[in-house]
């Protein structure tokens, strides 16, 4: 054996894969994680990108769901103790409109229905009546988005829920998180913008207006972000993976960076280690933990060891819309024309309307870069000041959504023949789009850096095609489907082999349940 064998080896540094190292490790089982990247993370990275003092979170930056998740809760005083802290602004989320509109939502519940009632008497009703249904099904809800899918942990939830519900209410829950955003929203609300103010957060996971299953992001995040504020990790979202690595790394844990692995090594049937790109083999006791698309997957295994039908379906994996991510560097925060608290806003949608999210989402998948595409607009030094020089801020804007391979430009203004050429001009195009809502951008940009959807993937390929959420989550590559059927509790064709990430249940976002339940499945079967 040499220094570096283990019982468990897990490819690749992210979230998932430090936390199924911690759970695995609580096992008393000695861990190695082999990442290609120099510095851990996956898609939760932070640094000064653009000019020293000014701190980016490179990729993801909302941790709400992770601030909710079983890992959190089991591990919450360690990551504390290691350098973790979380901000969370009192104005979670805002839509701006054109002629000076907006809809703000406060952490203030009678603020916020204020806010709706600007627009409709009745909306401010149904926000109302929304946030008390979430209080009613949240607390049997939440539980199954951290469940192995099927279970038979699960299918007791579900028991219980139809005995505290009954079977209408349950009929009627199965109802809405099976709906299109569109769907849901027309039967709640009144006015077109607070339609538009809920309806982005189904694109955050790629689903367009009119994508059954998206009204369950739309209902599930709005609510929760109103009620909790929208968490961020102070410092950066590296933060919150460097308190994970201490963890790891404090029961002697091991983590190889900078070099990928180049294959897995099978035999009789059974996963006993890896090949990594300098020509070292490692073997693993017990097991290997892949966290790796299906699409990468089956480059690491001898297709010989798989069934066709296995590789097959891992072939015709889907991905999702590509994204673009520009950060931006400013001499003050914005000014937005609508109010003057928008800037307190840890998010601010710009689509305008649902109507310009469904034309992009439209135009995208047909492969053309999006006339008005929707902007996810981050003011994170507005929240958490150590991000940025005093008096200064940093921006992250994501386009939601982006093709992943250009045929041509909506409006026919844009050369699309290489993506060094269309930097510059789509990043005017969104500055653009930012200026009709708050002028002073023209004035106040120091630098900026465009990421394309190539860039994404040659950062992490676990982002193709700058698909940030892991592959689609249309219903029928989700749920008992993720990343397909018959495969959806992590285990692989290959005994000791296991998958987790965001292409396996319960997908994209900083959650960490896919890394704790791949663990507590490889530790079932061990």
């Amino acid at each position: 054996m040499t220094e570096h064998d283990a019982d468990i080896i897990i490819i690749g540094a992210g979230h998932n894969s430090l936390t199924a190292a911690l759970y695995l490790q609580q096992a008393g089982l000695k861990v190695l994680l082999i990442e290609r990247s120099k510095e851990p993370g996956g898609a939760a990275k932070n640094g000064e990108i653009l000019e020293p003092g000014f701190n980016h979170d490179r990729f993801a930056t909302n941790i709400g769901l992770f601030m909710g998740s079983r890992v959190y809760a089991d591990f919450k005083d360690e990551l504390h103790r290691n350098g973790f802290e979380v901000v969370a602004g009192r104005q979670p989320f805002s839509s701006v409109f054109p002629d000076r509109k907006c809809i703000r939502v406060y952490t203030d519940a009678e603020k916020t229905r204020q806010e709706f009632e600007r627009y409709s008497p009745n909306d401010g009703r149904a926000w109302s009546e929304m946030i008390a249904y979430f209080g009613k099904v949240a607390p049997y809800l939440f539980p199954v988005l951290q469940m192995p899918m099927p279970s038979v942990k699960f299918a007791r939830q579900a028991w219980r829920i139809y005995r505290k519900l009954g079977y209408g209410q349950l009929a009627d829950l199965i109802r809405v998180l099976i709906m299109s955003p569109r769907s849901f929203l027309d039967e709640r609300f009144e006015s077109p913008e607070a339609k538009a103010l809920l309806s982005p957060w189904a694109f955050h996971l790629g689903l367009g207006p009119d994508c059954a299953g998206g009204a369950t992001f739309s209902f599930l995040e709005s609510a929760a972000d109103h009620l909790n504020g929208l968490a961020l990790s102070k410092g950066g979202a590296g933060k919150l993976i460097s308190a994970l690595v201490k963890a790891v790394r404090d029961r002697k844990g091991v983590l190889l960076l900078g070099h990928g692995v180049t294959e897995i090594s099978v035999n009789n049937g059974k996963a006993v280690g890896v090949k990594t790109d300098d020509g070292r083999s490692f073997s693993a006791k017990k097991g290997v933990v892949a966290c790796v698309t299906p699409n990468q997957f089956i480059k690491l295994v001898d297709e010989r060891e798989l069934p066709e039908s296995f590789v097959v379906k891992s072939r015709n994996y889907k991905f999702g819309p590509g994204t673009l991510m520009i950060h931006l560097t400013l001499d003050q925060p914005l000014q937005w024309e609508a109010a003057e608290d928008l800037t307190d806003s840890a998010y601010v949608h710009v689509a305008p309307y649902m109507s310009d999210i469904a034309a992009t989402y439209a135009q995208v998948v047909e492969g053309y870069l999006p006339s008005s595409p929707l902007l996810v607009i981050a003011q994170q030094s507005r929240i958490d000041p150590t991000r940025a020089p005093q008096g200064k801020h940093v921006l992250w804007v994501q386009v939601r959504a982006f093709p992943s391979q250009p045929k041509g430009d909506s409006l026919g203004k844009i050369n699309v023949e290489s993506w060094d050429n269309l930097k510059q001009a789509i990043c005017d195009r969104v500055i653009e789009k930012i200026a009709a809502y708050a002028p002073n951008i023209k004035t106040i940009v120091r630098k900026s850096l465009v990421y394309t959807p190539k860039d994404l993937e040659e950062e992490n390929p676990n982002i193709v095609g700058g698909d940030m959420c892991g592959g689609r989550h249309h219903l029928n590559q989700n749920f008992v489907f993720r990343p397909f059927p018959g495969w959806s509790r992590y285990r692989t064709p290959i005994k000791g082999l296991y998958l987790t990430g965001h292409s396996t249940w319960p997908g994209g976002g900083l959650n960490a349940t896919s890394g704790r339940l791949a663990a507590m499945q490889l530790l079932k079967d061990t």
